[in-house]
């Protein structure tokens, strides 16, 4: 579920009341599974409380991020994501939980080019394996995560957005577990991830479509498709409510998810 509020949409042109062309008033705080083009306004700050539980072969986690993003200029943001809880429920083992890994990254959006409707932003994060690669809490990797967002208004169509992530993640073995038959391919991978909003003054309905290979690159065995309907809901002027539903359209996809995001603005 996700939690932010949406405030009055930019004009088609990019202009704000100051002349400005890269200002954008951010419409929706968080998508589920993709990032968001728009960055937090200079000085802003966004606290962001998460619920994540997926339902896998393997067993079942729930995972309680928090993050924070923050504005460093109008166009520029830093960002943190702490996955503060972890918990897992293997098959035919006990319940194991601890703290999962850390996650740093920054982005740049460049709103509004040219005066049309089209944004484009490159991002850049690095996470750091803090869980206990022992229980499974982390993969004991540091990511190195390129990125590059691109996105179209209609705004004729609703106020509709059409966006897309393209990226990549580097890894670096740093951490080993014990036994080494539970050691994860260090393999790289591709992620791909797709969609659109459409904004009413109180909501926002979404849908994502996500793709992440490692398979071509060190025996990767991961290959993961999934579609998320979503819903957002302004419960006040500076706090988003969502929930998504990633469902799993492959054999290597979790059967389904459950996010649900609260967000506040400071």
């Amino acid at each position: 579920m996700v939690i932010s509020f949406l405030p009055t949409p930019a004009r088609a042109d990019g202009d704000d009341a100051a002349g400005s062309t890269n200002r954008v008033k951010r419409p929706i705080e968080e998508l589920f599974k993709t990032d968001l083009i728009y960055p937090q306004e200079k000085g802003e700050l966004e606290v962001e409380l998460a619920s994540v539980y997926q339902n896998h072969t393997g067993g079942d986690t729930w995972t309680i991020p928090i993050s924070l993003e923050y504005g460093l200029s109008d166009c520029w943001q830093v960002e943190a994501e702490w996955d503060s809880l972890v918990q897992r429920y293997p098959r035919n083992h006990s319940v194991v939980r601890g703290v999962g890994d850390l996650e740093v990254g920054t982005q740049y959006s460049f709103m509004n080019i040219g005066n049309s409707c089209f944004h484009i932003a490159p991002r850049f994060s690095i996470q750091v394996p803090v869980g206990d690669v022992n229980k499974g809490l982390s993969e004991g990797f540091i990511e190195y995560k390129p990125a590059v967002i691109l996105a179209r208004d209609f705004p004729e169509l609703h106020r509709t957005q059409f966006f897309t992530e393209i990226g990549a993640s580097f890894v670096q073995p740093v951490k080993t577990p014990a036994d080494a038959n539970e050691a994860v391919p260090a393999a790289h991978e591709l992620n791909w991830g797709g969609g659109f909003f459409i904004l009413f003054p109180h909501a926002a309905p979404t849908l994502e479509l996500n793709w992440a290979n490692n398979q071509w690159n060190h025996h990767g065995t991961e290959n993961e498709i999934y579609l998320t309907p979503g819903y957002l809901w302004r419960a006040r002027r500076n706090m988003e409510i969502g929930l998504g539903i990633p469902i799993g359209l492959n054999n290597g996809s979790d059967r389904f998810e459950v996010i649900a995001h609260l967000v506040w603005e400071f």
